[in-house]
């Protein structure tokens, strides 16, 4: 009778202690090797390898490492005026603007934010404002400062998401949060080629 409490002991202490291991070397392998995201096969859209790194997309552009959310072929549909692009392709600097109150104004800055990440690795200058006064530092930008040298993006809230050039302002219109990241991501893709 004693033996076989023994054994059960022996068979419990075994379980604990492979329990324990596995959680442990779990919790290693994450802080070593973090989590998969994505595999390590990287995804190819035309001549363009996009590898997961750190929960966004990077792909390498004429050497220089450019950023994204949404990988091309989840962009692409977005209706997107050809001017438009053409506009940006050779801007130096770009300014962005939206309404301080749009309904979508944290993803708009967020979107802002994550242009101006990947464009500064392309020695492209973007500055930042608002198309009214506010109590913010930002600078008024409205679609009459766009100009054939510094482009104007904005930024707003509507019932289609697309981008189109009006007069010489880009539109760029978002139905929801996630496409207003999913416009800065076409947007990007149409300036450094990758869409064409």
């Amino acid at each position: 009778m004693r033996r076989t409490r023994d054994s059960g002991e022996k068979r419990k202490k075994l379980l604990v202690y492979l329990i324990g291991f596995i959680m442990v070397s779990s919790a290693f392998g994450v802080i070593f090797f973090g989590f998969n995201s994505g595999g390590t096969n990287p995804l190819v859209y035309d001549k363009y390898k996009f590898t997961y790194k750190g929960g966004v997309l990077s792909t390498m552009v004429n050497g220089k490492e450019a950023l994204f959310s949404y990988l091309p072929s989840d962009v692409e549909p977005i209706m997107v005026n050809g001017d438009a692009i053409s506009r940006l392709k050779n801007a130096v600097e770009i300014d962005l603007t939206s309404d301080f109150n749009d309904t979508f104004a944290e993803s708009i800055a967020l979107a802002q934010f994550q242009m101006d990440a990947t464009l500064s690795n392309f020695n492209i200058f973007l500055r930042k404002g608002f198309t009214n006064e506010t109590t913010s530092n930002l600078q008024v930008i409205t679609c009459k400062d766009s100009t054939s040298f510094v482009p104007v993006i904005y930024f707003k809230g509507a019932n289609t998401t697309s981008v189109y050039l009006e007069n010489s302002c880009i539109i760029a219109e978002a139905v929801n949060q996630a496409d207003v990241i999913r416009v800065k991501d076409r947007l990007i893709y149409g300036m450094l080629g990758i869409i064409k």
